[in-house]
């Protein structure tokens, strides 16, 4: 059995954490090297401030696309409610129509009817008056 003071005198078997490299190293650092970091720094910048702008030029497009659905919508649902309220107007148009047609049948037939009558009075006028010797 291992006594408590020879277990804290054992060697660690798991390795410590070694120190890092700094990203900024200590000290002045050389030129050239700031002067890199300077156009790298300045690089990713302007491109931000590209994204940046692209990304503000399309919330403003997407943005005036959503009014303009808005804007389309509303439009529909008006379109629709109008519709909706044009349906009772066109049933009761459809059923005038039909009397009307109705109505001119009724009258087409009773015009045939009133010729036919005519011309056999005309034929009666006529019989009555001339005698014709093979007409009975």
């Amino acid at each position: 059995s291992i006594s408590i003071v020879a277990f804290f005198m054992m060697k660690p078997t798991h390795p410590r954490p070694r120190k890092s490299p700094s990203l900024f190293p200590q000290g002045p650092a050389p030129s050239h090297q700031n002067d890199s970091a300077t156009q790298q720094a300045q690089s990713v910048t302007t491109s931000l401030l590209r994204t940046k702008n692209m990304m503000q030029q399309e919330l403003e497009r997407v943005s005036s696309l959503n009014t303009t659905i808005n804007d389309d919508g509303a439009l529909l649902n008006s379109t629709k409610e109008e519709h909706i309220g044009m349906g009772g107007t066109m049933k009761g148009a459809r059923g005038v129509l039909r009397k009307l047609g109705r109505q001119d049948v009724r009258d087409a037939v009773i015009l045939r009817c009133a010729i036919i009558f005519y011309w056999m009075v005309v034929a009666y006028v006529l019989w009555s008056r001339i005698k014709v010797p093979f007409l009975p």
